[in-house]
């Protein structure tokens, strides 16, 4: 006979995060790493109200929007995530980090000239 499984109640994890990539985001095999700096409000001893900043780990996984950050992320975008927090353990130490499930590109640093080929048109007058 099977063992009952226990019933805990109702359970969720899904966060979204929405801030700037602080740099660029870093390939390990078919997995891609970065982390956006995003803030949370916090009330201080004097009842006051800060935003603190805090730099949140993101990971994408085989499987996920790998090529979105591959060809669309780099440092300086803005994002909206869509995770899930998961937690391992490699090589003995624990590792966490938020597992991107959506991603939403915001406004990114200005590239330069759209035509780089050196034949853009001229401004109309």
């Amino acid at each position: 006979m099977e063992a009952k499984k226990e019933f805990r109640g109702i359970q969720d994890n899904d966060c979204r995060f929405e801030g700037k990539v602080t740099e660029d985001p870093v390939a390990n095999g078919d997995y891609m790493f970065l982390k956006l700096l995003t803030t949370f409000t916090h009330k201080d001893a004097n009842n006051q109200f800060t935003d603190i900043d805090v730099e949140i780990p993101l990971m994408v996984e085989p499987g996920g929007p790998v090529n979105v950050v591959r060809d669309h992320v780099k440092a300086e975008r803005h994002l909206l995530a869509k995770c899930q927090y998961r937690a391992w353990e490699a090589n003995g130490t624990m590792q966490h980090a938020f597992v991107v499930k959506q991603l939403k590109l915001g406004h990114k640093p200005y590239d330069g000239p759209i035509n780089q080929g050196g034949n853009t048109p001229p401004l109309p007058q």
